[in-house]
């Protein structure tokens, strides 16, 4: 009986020291790496190293197996299976030929192949280090797939799922056996996979139902100060001006300005450059990832995920758990860089980053599958020929109980005339388009 007691006693007073902990973590501000600023709450002054490869390399690792495909997400696998690549050298680049989508998953559905899937189309001069002879006339040409085939690896295939061009190179450093142990460990998570989308669009999306967790982070809010330092050469020159609009605070030292909505903290920087010496694709991701190292401050992956060629403008995404983020109020999930030959003319950075994981059980939710939601977008006025991409996200939502909380919930999204939405939305609005 005494015993009993006693274990009884001890577990309300675990259950006690875990509540009060609990408490202590979304009241008290985190005293790790931090400066505090009575006006812009915690902040960090942290720089993320970011790998080129990693930034610029595939989030879907592809398994094409006895006619069966299976996808892969998972961080751990995506940035183990790039850090394999980084090790291969491609002899060089020659003339490729031209074969539709179908052509190119007939060729797939013929051997045991695992692929990788780039979220853009990706220049080859932006991996220079692959190569052991990349000719000038290859630097800006693009891909956005690469597969190898178990049963040859000493040859690997690019493929560009627009311009329909495919290169058949040969390959050295393939490790067969260091792939088979990633993708079969027994923590290694993948899905059923199917291929849908029309000519140019083609996605991998699930067959089946995917349960995810529901995530929570402690945040941080890094000083507009630190901006203020990197972004101007003379920071006595730079003046302060909050008198336009309450929420925004400006600072600028008469050739550029910066911008602060302190309402959604997102920061916006402008300068006017020389936009008539333009850079080439591969030197225009290669300089926007200069100066996405030195202001994104998220601590896991980012990936390269947009480019707009007429403005020049090159998008960066934040990921979690091997997921894009987006947020249907304020752009919290991009950064936004454009570039040219004499610098930065333009950055948007959210200045709120996740830093303490603050879940330990973890809620699952249950997402339909991705060729259901196809369907029923298409049953809602959404045809796919309309839809330009499909993904899984993490919805940014911030908490009601704490401005230092932030909660992730997954959900499907789809890309429509160049926008990314949350299908859920689309699908309560009936008629479509």
């Amino acid at each position: 009986m005494k015993k009993d007691l006693i274990i009884k006693v001890v577990l309300v007073a675990l259950i006690v020291l875990s509540l009060f902990l609990t408490f202590m973590i979304w009241t008290m501000p985190s005293q790790f790496n931090e400066e505090t600023n009575a006006n812009q709450g915690t902040t960090s002054s942290v720089s993320i190293a970011r790998d080129m490869s990693q930034v610029f390399g595939p989030t879907q690792i592809v398994l094409h197996k006895n006619g069966e495909i299976n996808a892969f997400t998972q961080t751990k696998i995506v940035t183990a299976i790039t850090r394999e690549f980084t090790k291969w050298k491609v002899d060089t680049i020659e003339e490729p030929i031209e074969l539709t989508n179908e052509e190119y998953e007939e060729k797939l559905s013929q051997t045991n192949a695992l692929e990788m899937v780039f979220v853009e189309n990706i220049s080859f001069g932006v991996f220079p280090d692959l190569f052991n002879d990349l000719a000038g006339e290859y630097q800006d040409r693009s891909f956005n797939r690469i597969y190898f085939s178990k049963d040859n690896l000493n040859q690997i295939y690019f493929y560009n799922t627009h311009s329909k061009l495919f290169y058949s190179e040969a390959i050295e450093g393939i490790d067969q056996s260091k792939i088979d142990k990633l993708i079969e460990e027994e923590n290694a998570i993948s899905y059923l996979a199917n291929a849908v989308l029309d000519e140019g669009k083609q996605v991998y999306t699930s067959a089946e139902e995917i349960e995810l967790p529901y995530l929570s982070y402690l945040v941080e809010r890094q000083t507009n100060q630190l901006f203020i330092e990197r972004l101007f050469d003379d920071t006595s020159e730079v003046r302060e001006n909050s008198a336009n609009d309450e929420n925004i605070v400006s600072y600028n030292d008469y050739v550029s300005e910066l911008q602060i909505n302190e309402n959604t903290d997102i920061l916006t920087y402008y300068r006017n450059r020389n936009a008539e010496n333009k850079l080439s694709i591969t030197e225009t991701l290669r300089v926007s990832y200069n100066e996405l190292i030195q202001y994104e401050n998220w601590a896991s992956d980012v990936h390269y995920f947009d480019y707009n060629d007429s403005t020049r403008e090159v998008t960066y995404r934040r990921y979690i758990a091997g997921f894009p983020v987006f947020s249907e109020f304020s752009d919290y999930g991009t950064t936004h860089v454009t570039v040219f030959e004499d610098g930065l003319s333009r950055l948007q950075v959210p200045l709120v980053i996740a830093q303490t994981p603050i879940s330990d059980v973890e809620e699952q939710k249950t997402l339909q599958s991705g060729v259901s939601i196809l369907e029923s977008l298409s049953a809602s006025g959404y045809p796919s020929e309309e839809i330009d991409d499909l993904k899984i996200g993490y919805t940014w939502i911030n908490s009601t109980e704490s401005d230092r909380v932030i909660n992730l919930e997954p959900n499907w999204y789809v890309k429509i005339n160049g926008k990314w939405q949350l299908a859920q939305s689309l699908l309560f609005n009936e008629g479509g388009q």
